[in-house]
């Protein structure tokens, strides 16, 4: 048996026997007709139980928070542009909570206290009062219509069509990891289809080999963009719901199967910076799931590097394309002098037509090479 079994066995153990001691200990008291909570008024333990709950309550809240501060993301270096109107949103609706917080819940346990059962005191009946309930119902309709309305301000610029010029990011999630693809110099992605998958020949998003506008993507294990430049994401998912989550950007968008969802963000401190301000020479952005997405659900992390224009570029050009590396793997087939020699078949079947046992298979073209139907 492991040590920690031994432990937990231990301690569920000593719970045990310290119940029967208690237990012993009652049967005795009613044995001998002995009640030893005779001279406690439960009123008053009660009222001042709720003063002392107060007072280190708040003093636990107030001195974890102060001590973990530096551990809270959310108070820490938002590093896009928006991700300032995300804090910014954050603290307006905690410093309301806590103002809420320290007027009612002191006010509550201490009217607790005040107005506990007690000889000679005797209650006030009291059921309605019109003004009460007007003022109680109006200020925080008004505050939370303030709230309401500036994050829905706020997620209209975040959530609107990216600026001209942003570029074009593509994220593939599938159980248990992402695949990140950029479009080549044309700017443009290739199409890729569910039904030409084929994990055996190494195409594992479902590339049209005959679209040649994919030939220059490239496809990465990594998430690499340049600073203070709008970055737009193009978030799939090939099996189930997962979420993009990129939290020193503020950026979180679900990944669902079947359609694109999108989000667009302009990232504002490189990750040498970061460094810098962390004081932490091995930090790293990253991206991971925040869906339940099955077993492997918490090892779904990409890492998110934040460059220079400079360095991007060169980034880009080191980069082999996954088509000639698609071409590496399957090579062109010999052809024999007679077949050859025979008129190729055209190439009429429609462009998103599954191939069988739903793999894309490699069939001849006009021109002899591999291309993917």
């Amino acid at each position: 048996m492991e040590a920690q079994s031994l432990i937990s066995f231990a301690q569920i153990a000593l719970v045990a026997i310290f119940g029967l001691v208690c237990l012993n200990m009652y049967l005795v008291f009613r044995l001998k007709d002995i009640d030893p909570f005779a001279k406690w008024d439960p009123n008053q333990i009660n009222g001042w139980g709720f003063i002392v709950f107060t007072i280190v309550g708040f003093a636990a809240a107030f001195i974890s928070s102060a001590a973990w501060s530096d551990r809270f993301l959310l108070l820490n270096n938002p590093a896009s542009e928006h991700g300032v109107e995300i804090d910014r949103m954050m603290w307006n609706t905690m410093y309301v909570s806590i103002a809420v917080v320290l007027i009612t819940n002191p006010l509550m346990f201490f009217y607790a206290w005040r107005y506990r059962m007690r000889p000679g005191n005797k209650a006030l009946y009291y059921p309605h009062n019109n003004k009460l309930e007007l003022v109680w119902t109006i200020i925080p309709a008004i505050v939370l219509t303030v709230l309401v309305f500036d994050g829905a301000v706020v997620w209209t610029e975040v959530t609107n069509k990216a600026p001209q010029g942003a570029i074009e990011i593509e994220l593939n999630g599938k159980q248990f990891g992402w695949t990140v693809r950029y479009p080549g110099s044309d700017l443009e992605f290739g199409e890729t289809q569910v039904s030409f998958i084929n994990e055996g020949k190494g195409n594992t998003l479902g590339f049209n080999m005959d679209d040649k506008r994919g030939h220059d993507d490239l496809v990465v294990q990594e998430l690499v963009i340049p600073v203070n430049t709008d970055i737009e994401l193009k978030i799939r998912s090939r099996d189930v719901l997962h979420s993009a989550n990129l939290a020193h950007f503020r950026v979180k968008m679900d990944a669902v199967p079947g359609m694109i969802t999108r989000f667009h963000f302009k990232p504002t401190i490189t990750t040498a910076d970061m460094r810098q301000r962390t004081q932490n020479e091995n930090f790293e952005y990253e991206m991971n799931c925040q869906q339940i997405c099955g077993g492997g659900h918490w090892n779904m992390r990409l890492v998110v590097k934040v460059v220079t224009m400079e360095e991007y570029k060169q980034w880009l050009a080191s980069q082999k394309t996954f088509y000639a590396g698609w071409k590496s793997m399957n090579p062109d087939p010999v052809i024999a002098p007679e077949k050859a020699a025979e008129p190729a078949a055209p190439a009429t079947a429609p462009a998103h037509e599954p191939a069988a046992e739903g793999h894309a298979d490699a069939h001849e073209a006009k021109d002899g090479k591999i291309s993917m139907n």
